[in-house]
């Protein structure tokens, strides 16, 4: 869309929204003098906050705030769906802590749209934290939140990783805020390839489409160094991804397997570039 024309779209949708701030205003017989008290959802199962046309951003340029406390250690799911009146509601959300304090970027979505990645977004949360989520909507909508418990059994180093089993798979979960890892060791008692895979439900999405981060992982070997420079990550874009593990010979290019011996995965928060916060999430690991 130009540049004009989405000037003309906003002039017009803020002028149909005026309207509707007027009849509402008149429809009301006593003022309201106390300023209303901040939305909040539930810390556990399935809840939701609906913004109307009239207290949207798009109308009086002030963001909504919605709080959370999370009675779990875990994630939550929220998903934007429409509620106007004239229009399908878009704008920007941004995860942030008590004081708000973003802990995240600022991220877009749209209710118009068929792919889910731009209607939800994932955060790690932990129990007993206040989270406050900033929602700038052009157009009402409805804010809904899922809550799901994740057991965090994996070691806070790789002294203290968890062991992961051949044909098994881990659930974890990155900490909106916090930059801390998840280790767990694979023991390979034979050369062999090491056959990875991963998902993720995490966030990230700019309104260019631009993915600002998402869960990494990367291998290790038995004395700490990475197996190599590289490493692998799974965001919105790409929720399930996988790496096959091997030697190649430098001068052919054959590959063969990993000499027998421990390996270890770290699992991360992951972002773009320095320029993003870091992503937070749930994510399932396996070795296949």
């Amino acid at each position: 869309m130009k540049m004009e024309s989405k000037k003309r779209f906003r002039k017009i949708v803020s002028l149909m929204l005026a309207a509707i701030m007027m009849v509402s205003v008149f429809s009301v017989s006593v003022p309201q003098t106390a300023e209303a008290a901040t939305p909040s959802l539930k810390g556990s199962g399935s809840s939701s906050v609906k913004i109307t046309d009239s207290n949207c951003y798009g109308m009086t340029k002030k963001a909504n705030y919605i709080k959370f406390k999370s009675n779990v250690t875990g994630y939550v799911t929220l998903k934007f769906s429409n509620n106007s009146r004239i229009m399908n509601a878009w704008g920007h959300v941004t995860f942030c802590n008590s004081k708000k304090k973003a802990l995240g970027v600022r991220e877009f979505f749209n209710t118009a749209s068929s792919n889910s990645a731009i209607k939800m977004r994932t955060y790690g949360v932990k129990k007993g934290s206040t989270y406050m989520i900033k929602v700038e909507s052009e157009g009402g909508v409805k804010v809904s939140a899922s809550v799901v418990s994740v057991k965090k059994s994996a070691g806070a180093s790789r002294g203290k990783a968890k062991s992961l089993g051949k044909n098994k798979t881990v659930k974890g979960v990155m900490i909106a805020g916090s930059k801390a890892g998840d280790w767990y060791k694979i023991k390979l008692t034979k050369k062999q390839k090491l056959h990875i895979s991963y998902s993720v439900k995490t966030n990230g999405l700019t309104q260019n489409g631009y993915c600002t981060g998402g869960i990494k992982f990367t291998l290790y070997k038995s004395n700490g160094t990475k197996f190599t420079n590289d490493f692998d990550y799974a965001n919105l874009a790409t929720p399930k991804n996988g790496s096959i593990y091997c030697l190649r010979n430098r001068y052919t290019g054959a590959e063969t397997g990993l000499n027998p011996g421990t390996y270890y995965i770290k699992v991360e928060p992951h972002r773009a570039s320095s320029s993003y916060k870091t992503s937070s999430g749930y994510y399932t690991l396996k070795w296949k």
